[in-house]
C-alpha cells in the first residue's frame, strides 16, 4: 500500500480475526520513516507490518478440493462460511479463473481470504499471486462490489478482502480467484507467470468475530465522547508484541458520527525514535477495494479525551485514489479520542462502512536544530540500505510559513539519485502545502528537485538525477500555512540517495 512506497517498525506479526480462524502476515514497510504502510524504514524509522491476513485454510490441510468446472459465477463451487475452506488449482496458469458462492446476510463482517505463496517467503514468485473479486447476486446479473490483489498493509501476495455485504438478492455472493497476469490481462506490474511453478492454492470465507481480542466493533449510540466505543490492544504471547488493533463500523446515515476511545499502552512501543506516533491506517473503499459505497468525503480526526474540541490531526480519508492515514505524535498511556464522520453535505451510500488499522510506534530522530538557516543546516545521520543510502527525520514548522527547516545529507560517491518522501496533511498534520526542496550548487533547486503536498496528493520526488561531481545536497522543509482548527505542526521524511539504476 499504501501509497508511498520509501516513509517505515514492526508492531506485530499476526491477528486471528475470523471465528474459524486465520493464519498470520508480516513485512511492509515506509519511506518517510515512521507511521506508514510502504519502503525501507531507517534507524527509528517504523516499518508498520500487516497482521490482518493470510487464509483459512492453508494448503495441503483441511477442505476438499472441487473439480474444475467452477468456471463462471453461475457453475460456482459451493464454499460455506467458518468451513475449513477449499483447495484447488490455476491450471492453466495464464487463462484459468476459478468461482466459489456463498450465502451470507446483509451486514455482516467478513474476511474473504486466499492462500498460494509459502509463510517462509509471503512474495515468492514461484507461487501464484493471486487476486479476489467479490460480486453480489442482482437479478440475472452478478454485479463486482468489492476487489483485492494484496492485503492491506501488503504483507503477501496472497489475497485478504475484508468488507460488510450488502444486500444481494437471495443473499447470494460469489467469489473470482484468479492469477495477477490474468487480472491484467498481461500488463506489466505482476511477477513473470512463467515464474510459478506451484499452482495449488486455498481459498476460505469467515465472518469476522469481534470478541476476540485487538478487534473491535463499533457500538451504537456512540456519537458522544462518554460513549465512545473502546479500541483493544492485546499482546502476541510468542514475541511479546501488540499486534495491530483492527476496528471497522458503518454509517448509518451521512450525519452518523462514530467515536473510539484509544490509548497506547505505555510497553506498546519499544524502539521509540524520539517521539511516539500513534497511528490510524484506512482500507480503501469502493468496487476496486472493500466494497464501502462511502468513496468520498469521510473526514478522521483524533482529540484528546480531555479535550474533544481540539483536533490534533485529521485527514479526507477518500480525498486521493489511495487513502490517507493519520500518523501523529501521541504520548503513551494517555487518553484519546479518535472520529469518523462525514463531511457536510455528502450523500448516503446503499452500504456505507470502514475498517481501520491502529498502533503505536516509534518516531524516526526528531529534529535537533538550530537549523532556520541554510548556512547552517542540520547533518542528518546516514543508515546505509544495500547500495542505498538513506536519511530519515521528523520534523515541527511551528510557525508555518515563517519557520524553515533546513538539513544536509551526504551524496557517497557513485550515487546518481535521490528521492524524498515526505508526509505532513497527508498524514493528519495541520500544516498546509508542505513543500521540499534539494537543494545543490549555490543553494539552488536542482532539476526535478522541488515536491509540494496537497489533500489529494503526496510529497514523493523519485529518483531525482544528482549534478555530477556533487558530494552534498541541502534539503529545504517548509509549509505554506497552518490550518486554523488542526493544532499539530508535524512532517516526516524520508531520503534516499542510490547509484544509477542500471549502471
Amino acid at each position: 500500500m499504501r501509497r508511498n512506497v520509501l516513509l517505515g517498525l514492526v508492531i506485530s506479526s499476526g491477528l486471528s480475526v475470523l471465528a474459524a480462524g486465520v493464519g498470520c502476515g508480516g513485512g511492509g514497510s515506509d519511506p518517510t520513516g515512521a507511521g506508514g504502510e510502504g519502503g525501507s524504514g531507517g534507524a527509528g524509522g517504523a516499518s508498520q507490518s500487516s497482521s490482518s491476513s493470510s487464509s483459512v485454510a492453508q494448503s495441503g490441510s483441511g477442505g476438499s478440493t472441487p473439480a474444475d468446472s467452477n468456471i463462471s459465477c453461475d457453475t460456482a463451487a459451493e464454499l460455506f462460511l467458518d468451513d475449513p475452506g477449499l483447495q484447488d488449482t490455476l491450471d492453466p496458469i495464464d487463462t484459468d479463473e476459478d468461482f466459489y458462492k456463498f450465502k451470507g446476510a446483509k451486514g455482516q463482517a467478513i474476511l474473504l481470504s486466499t492462500d498460494a505463496k509459502p509463510p517462509q517467503d509471503e512474495f515468492d514468485n514461484t507461487y501464484p499471486d493471486l487476486v479476489l473479486t467479490l460480486y453480489k447476486k442482482q437479478g440475472a446479473q452478478w454485479v463486482q462490489i468489492a476487489e483485492n490483489d494484496d492485503p492491506f498493509p501488503r504483507s503477501s501476495n496472497d489475497s485478504a478482502l475484508y468488507t460488510i455485504l450488502p444486500a444481494s438478492d437471495d443473499d447470494e455472493y460469489c467469489m473470482r480467484v484468479t492469477e495477477c497476469n490474468v487480472w491484467v490481462g498481461g500488463a506489466p506490474g505482476c511477477a513473470p507467470s512463467a515464474d510459478i511453478t506451484t499452482y495449488d492454492y486455498a481459498v476460505g470465507a469467515g465472518i469476522l468475530d469481534a470478541s476476540l481480542e485487538s478487534i473491535a466493533a463499533e457500538t451504537e449510540p456512540n456519537d458522544a465522547a462518554e460513549q465512545a466505543t473502546a479500541v483493544e490492544y492485546s499482546k502476541n504471547p510468542q514475541s511479546g508484541n501488540y499486534y495491530l488493533s483492527l476496528q471497522w463500523g458503518g454509517y448509518g446515515s451521512a450525519a452518523d458520527v462514530d467515536i473510539w476511545s484509544f490509548n497506547v499502552p505505555a510497553d506498546a512501543v519499544t524502539v521509540m525514535g524520539d517521539r511516539p506516533v500513534c497511528n490510524f491506517d484506512f482500507y480503501p473503499g469502493g468496487t476496486a477495494g472493500g466494497g464501502s459505497t462511502a468513496t468520498s468525503g469521510v473526514i478522521a480526526y483524533v482529540t484528546t479525551a480531555a479535550d474533544p474540541t481540539k483536533k490534533l490531526a485529521q485527514v479526507d480519508v477518500t480525498a486521493a485514489a489511495t487513502p490517507a492515514q493519520i500518523a501523529v505524535p501521541c504520548e503513551l498511556g494517555t487518553d484519546y479520542l479518535f472520529f469518523m464522520t462525514r463531511k457536510a453535505g455528502s450523500t448516503a451510500g446503499e452500504n456505507d462502512f470502514y475498517f481501520v488499522n491502529h498502533g503505536g510506534t516509534g518516531s524516526n530522530a526528531l529534529e535537533a536544530g538550530p537549523n532556520d538557516a541554510v548556512d547552517t543546516p542540520e547533518a542528518l545521520k546516514a543508515t546505509p540500505n544495500g547500495t542505498t543510502t538513506s536519511y530519515f527525520v521528523d520534523g515541527d514548522l511551528d510557525a508555518a510559513p515563517t519557520d524553515i527547516d533546513y538539513y544536509s545529507v551526504d551524496v557517497p560517491d557513485g550515487s546518481a539519485t535521490i528521492s524524498v518522501a515526505c508526509g505532513g496533511q497527508r498524514s493528519g498534520s495541520g500544516l498546509r502545502g508542505l513543500k521540499v526542496s534539494v537543494l545543490g550548487a549555490n543553494d539552488m533547486p536542482i532539476t526535478g528537485g522541488i515536491g509540494t503536498e496537497s489533500e489529494t496528493k503526496d510529497l514523493f520526488l523519485q529518483d531525482v538525477n544528482i549534478p555530477a561531481g556533487v558530494t552534498s545536497l541541502k534539503i529545504k522543509v517548509e509549509a505554506a500555512s497552518q490550518d486554523a482548527e488542526v493544532a499539530s505542526t508535524f512532517y516526516r521524511c524520508g531520503i534516499h540517495v542510490a547509484p544509477p539504476a542500471n549502471p
